[in-house]
């Protein structure tokens, strides 16, 4: 069964929004594509814009694994986890740091490593996938 973010109860999606904005701000810098992936997303799980002012610097690592942990659906989790891999491959690059904070709250939140390895491959192959569909439509010009 696929997770549908509209889907999500008012804590799942608080969750959500609090693990977007840690990896949105991680690298303490101003990121227009990762902020407009996250704008993109808010709509996605039926919020307002206004919410954006939600995604708060400051919030902590463990605190993102406290909120994770709390979600009894593995599913709902591992769609989260999903999304933060989205999220700091939006801008086509990801960190040292992003790596290693992201498998360390997959691993907080109770999520298999070999399931955080799956998803990071899922997510590289997305980003192959768009650098050949380029390729392809300007090679030859």
């Amino acid at each position: 069964m696929a997770i549908l973010s509209r889907n999500l109860t008012d804590r799942q999606k608080d969750a959500y929004l609090h693990s977007m904005s840690y990896i949105l701000n991680i690298d303490k810098k101003e990121n227009g594509d990762k902020k407009e992936y996250l704008k993109t997303k808010l709509h996605e799980l039926g919020l307002p814009l206004s919410n954006l002012s939600k995604t708060k610097k400051g919030i902590t690592a463990e605190e993102v694994v406290r909120q994770l942990r709390g979600i009894g659906n593995i599913r709902v989790r591992r769609f989260i986890l999903r999304d933060m891999i989205l999220l700091a491959l939006s801008d086509r690059e990801l960190t040292d740091e992003e790596i290693q904070t992201i498998y360390k709250i997959g691993t907080g939140a109770n999520i298999k490593q070999e399931k955080i390895n799956d998803l990071f491959l899922w997510a590289a192959k997305g980003v192959e996938w768009q650098i050949e569909g380029a390729r392809l439509v300007e090679e030859d010009l």
